[in-house]
């Protein structure tokens, strides 16, 4: 009760200050909407910890994998409080929950304002049937499909009491002059037709770790951070956006 009170409280709070950005219509978000919402929104986490670094060759020589992956999510020499602004660089890994529709329309209206050709009419994107979070970046993109460990078994989602979301499959997407290369996560939605996840849940944690089979001399080969979402503010207009 004191929990649903607090949330009440948050809500009336926010409503106060005025109407959240991803309230208002696509279409009449600007440069500074649109950065706002993919840099630090309830879709897009200001605050990651990026990971103590895997080291390419601590890899178990029977199984591939590296020893400790899911036992020890919260390794130590992490960094905290990576704040994202529109005057400030991005993340070197940025996290995205990108089977959000609010995610998907404004890197559709960030194209828009970047090309005026383009055409200004209603945007829209489909509902996904997964659950898809994304890490964007050629480099990311490099190691998670040259990943010495098998995804499955180091990237997952921590629910609440513990409990963890397997990952369902990958995708990786070169990219293209309108979109950055990324590496989609997908969860499933429903198993057993029940749902995985609670959208009134407090906390959501993705956990990724992976090494490239090919290391690069002088690049990151490495990839190791958690990111933490908070379900309850994932909404538009008092609607999940999931």
């Amino acid at each position: 009760m004191m929990t649903e009170t607090i949330f009440a409280a948050w809500l009336a709070f926010s409503t106060s200050l005025g109407t959240p950005t991803w309230d208002k219509a696509p279409e009449k978000w600007n440069l500074s909407d649109v950065f706002h919402i993919l840099q630090d929104s309830p879709w897009s986490p200001a605050l990651l910890k990026l990971e103590g670094k895997i080291d390419p060759g601590h890899v178990d020589s029977q199984t591939g994998l590296v020893p400790g992956s899911r036992s020890n999510p919260t390794d130590s020499n992490s960094i905290s409080g990576l704040r994202v602004t529109r005057s400030k660089p991005q993340p070197s890994i940025p996290v995205l929950w990108w089977s959000s529709k609010t995610i998907r329309l404004a890197e559709q209206r960030l194209r828009q304002l970047q090309n005026p050709t383009l055409p200004a009419g209603p945007l829209h994107v489909d509902e996904l049937s997964d659950y898809v979070l994304v890490i964007q970046g050629s480099e990311p993109l490099r190691i998670f499909r040259d990943a010495k460990e098998d995804l499955h078994d180091t990237v997952f989602l921590e629910l609440p009491d513990g409990v963890t979301l397997d990952l369902g499959s990958v995708q990786f997407v070169e990219g293209t002059e309108r979109e950055s290369p990324r590496v989609e996560f997908h969860f499933p939605r429903q198993i057993e037709s029940r749902l995985t996840l609670d959208s009134n849940s407090e906390r959501v944690v993705f956990h990724c770790k992976a090494s490239a089979k090919t290391a690069r001399p002088f690049q990151d080969n490495a990839v190791a951070l958690r990111a933490e979402f908070k379900p309850r503010t994932m909404r538009v207009r008092g609607v999940p956006d999931l």
